[in-house]
């Protein structure tokens, strides 16, 4: 062996002082008060995307085991980039979890006041604690082939639902 190679013992012991050390200043920069790991992101930050309000009934619908399928058969939307109808078929395929969990599962198409087809998917959650606000979130996909709202493609939204008689309304934010 030549002089230009170390022993793995040697190594060894050269990883071993370097661990201490690395844990000798992450120590150090504790005791002053510096975090130790870089920060991770920030929060989240989100946009206003638009009202989303859909009316639901009419035939077809009904319970399937623990699913139960409610028919989509019009609504509104409207937001500072997009607005117009709710065209129908369209359906929610929820699942009842437990007496106050529903899994939703929803598909419809959203016709543009200047006549574009976005197809609508979302998925998500409604639990109605006894006694308590109901919170209801979901994870909204758009599918288009206009090019004037293809971005839509290329964002996260989340819809939180709130109350309005005989409808089903969501405030939808772009996830920034």
């Amino acid at each position: 062996m030549t002089d230009s190679l170390i022993s793995r013992r040697q190594l060894a012991s050269a990883g071993g002082l370097a661990v201490a050390a690395l844990g000798a200043s992450v120590a150090a920069a504790q005791q002053a008060g510096q975090a130790a790991a870089p920060a991770g992101p920030e929060g989240l930050k989100s946009e206003f995307l638009m009202d989303l309000i859909l009316e639901t009934g009419g035939p077809g619908g009904g319970m399937v085991g623990a699913r139960q399928i409610v028919p989509v058969i019009g609504g509104t939307f409207e937001g500072p980039k997009l607005r117009g109808k709710v065209m129908p078929p369209g359906g929610d395929w929820l699942v009842r979890v437990s007496d106050t969990v529903r899994w939703l599962d929803i598909r419809t198409l959203l016709l543009t006041d200047d006549d574009q087809r976005i197809y609508l998917t979302y998925r998500g959650v409604l639990y109605t604690p006894p006694g308590q606000p109901r919170y209801q979130r979901v994870l909204m996909m758009f599918e288009t082939g206009s090019e004037k709202y293809a971005w839509l493609q290329q964002i996260v939204a989340v819809g939180v639902g709130y109350t309005i008689a005989q409808r089903v309304p969501y405030h939808v934010h772009q996830i920034l």
